[in-house]
């Protein structure tokens, strides 16, 4: 169970965390001469205690050439001692970016022997978001930062969209999705009637490349857009620098190039390996020459190969009864084919097929000449009768237009049906150009004529790229304001960018520092040591004598052998940072 402000407050005055703060500290005067100053908040929460940062020690690690880290045998000069720097805005120490450092809680700790204390990060340094917050992924995908938490525990790995260093859209890692804490939060409204939910001092790109708190967006604040189309059935990502849109399989390709996946090589074309022209992951992106790649999707059986998603479906049941139509098999299908090809070769119709040619043979120019007027007459007037007696079959003259007209409307159905196919809509259409890529796949995919995508001539030019698309939004900020009460909040590291777009189509800062805490034990005392780990691309101050990790303690029965009864090696540790012991 977890415990409350009110049992943290009895137990602070029996000694579990000392020095102790009864109230949820956020401003500070430090003396008569200084105004009142914001800080990163610590003392009692709802369901915790955020402690404080010690001043008196943090030390950074630092590679030693030639040398090997060893956990068994560590060296203490890896981690060197950092200076602590002073400015109006308080005390800080400076962690470089994509390092590692440690430091020491201010509060000393006594835990009783039936309590473990959890510690997790502060969503000050993590700068959140809410957990159904949703994430764009190249895959086409956008999972909330809660299942991307989830699904990271079991090693899968997330490629999101980030502005790059020279301002150009890139492709990048999305590392450690995870669980923060608990914060207050922003709902930070768009124009596109998209709503983002942050903390205060979350970071957001705006539209000239700076990063600017949550708190001080004002309305009509333009922000840097994440602009997404389809063309051809592959997707395309908006470009600030230039305007133009470029493929998003090119981009996931020129991140496998920068990681070294595989050589730059002279082929032309980026293949998906799965079909999927949607799946943009680095993964699924492999280069081919251009004959082997049209030569493999040519061979490629659409129909067969073809994944039904909600279109799909209408697909398959638009196929499925088309084929069910007894005249179109009667007429169509294999077994006439065969038949009629029977005719001509089986030796069994030897004798009809000799008195057939015999017949077409004798056929005089009189006989020709009758046929042809009275196929003329028969087709000008359905009640009409044949006006020869040369000809051979008598229904000519006892027809009187009803024949010809069935005949004309079953033909007039089999031709609607296997061209016109009125079951298949405009969602259908595009989903199987997005699926095969081409007017020729699509209509191979739908088992139709080509003639059927002439009624949605928008979206034809819409597959293509050449429809004027609907106005684009401007992602300007609509509203900023509180949200009420306190929420779990969970945040990502992008250590190549720092930054990353969400599905609401804006890009914002990444989570840089992640505190990594072993838990306290039952019956555990001291000073904590914590550790830091900065994994943004930028160096990040972390604030001394203010809140930096936060502390939840769980009730559980008493154990039979706590910390204190096994003498456990880190017991009493003091007010510095204290190395592993082996």
């Amino acid at each position: 169970m977890i415990k409350n402000d009110i049992w943290i407050t009895e137990m602070a005055q029996k000694g579990l965390i000392s020095p102790f703060e009864p109230t949820l500290v956020r401003k500070v005067q430090k003396d008569a001469s200084v105004a009142v100053q914001p800080v990163i908040s610590y003392g009692l929460s709802s369901y915790g205690y955020d402690i404080r940062l010690s001043s008196a020690e943090f030390r950074i690690f630092r590679h030693i050439p030639g040398t090997v880290v060893d956990p068994k045998n560590f060296n203490p000069q890896n981690l060197e001692p950092t200076a602590l720097h002073t400015d109006s805005s308080g005390s800080y120490f400076i962690l470089p970016a994509h390092s590692y450092g440690l430091g020491v809680a201010l509060e000393k700790l006594a835990v009783p022997e039936n309590i473990t204390v959890i510690c997790i990060g502060k969503s000050t340094y993590a700068r959140c978001f809410r957990g159904d917050t949703r994430v764009a992924l190249v895959d086409g995908t956008s999972p909330t930062l809660e299942e991307m938490a989830e699904r990271a525990e079991n090693g899968e790995k997330f490629w999101g969209y980030s502005i790059g260093q020279h301002g150009r859209v890139i492709v990048t890692l999305l590392e450690s999705p995870r669980y923060i804490g608990r914060d207050s939060l922003l709902e930070v409204t768009l124009d596109n009637d998209q709503s983002i939910f942050c903390t205060p001092d979350h970071l957001f790109m705006t539209r000239d490349g700076r990063m600017v708190e949550a708190h001080t967006l004002k309305p009509q604040d333009s922000l840097m857009p994440l602009y997404r189309q389809l063309a051809r059935g592959y997707e395309m990502v908006y470009q600030p620098l230039n305007g133009h849109l470029y493929p998003t399989h090119r981009l996931s390709d020129e991140w496998n190039l920068h990681c070294g996946i595989y050589e730059d090589t002279p082929s032309t074309h980026r293949h998906h390996i799965d079909f999927n022209r949607l799946n943009n992951n680095p993964w699924n992106i492999i280069r081919m020459d251009a004959s082997a790649h049209i030569r493999l999707h040519n061979s490629e059986n659409y129909g067969d190969e073809f994944d039904p998603d909600e279109h799909g479906e209408s697909i398959r049941e638009a196929i499925g009864r088309l084929k069910q139509n007894p005249e179109w098999n009667a007429m169509f299908s294999q077994q006439q084919q065969q038949k009629a090809l029977n005719f001509w070769h089986d030796p069994q119709y030897t004798e009809i097929r000799q008195k057939v040619i015999e017949g077409r043979r004798n056929c005089s120019d009189a006989t020709r000449q009758a046929h042809r007027e009275a196929m003329i007459e028969y087709y000008k007037n359905p009640t009409a009768v044949a006006l020869t007696g040369q000809l051979s079959r008598q229904a000519w003259a006892k027809d009187d237009g009803t024949r010809r007209s069935q005949q004309s409307e079953l033909m007039k159905r089999l031709a609607d049906e296997s061209k016109t196919r009125h079951e298949i809509t405009a969602d259908v259409v595009r989903s199987a150009l997005d699926q095969t890529g081409s007017i020729r796949g699509a209509a191979r995919l739908l088992d139709c004529d080509r003639s059927v995508f002439r009624r949605f001539p928008e979206v034809i030019q819409a597959f293509r790229g050449l429809s004027p698309s609907k106005s684009l939004q401007n992602y300007k900020v609509v509203s900023v304001k509180d949200v009420p009460g306190i929420h779990d909040v969970y945040c990502l590291t992008v250590p190549e960018a720092g930054n990353f777009a969400l599905e609401a189509g804006v890009f914002v800062h990444n989570c840089g520092i992640i505190a990594n805490l072993t838990p306290a034990e039952a019956a555990w005392r001291g000073h904590l040591t914590l550790e830091f780990s900065n994994s943004s691309s930028a160096d990040c101050r972390i604030y001394a004598d203010e809140g930096v990790v936060q502390l939840l303690f769980l009730e559980g029965e008493p154990c039979a052998i706590s910390y204190e009864a096994r003498q456990g090696k880190y017991q009493d540790q003091m007010e510095i940072v204290t190395l592993a012991r082996v």
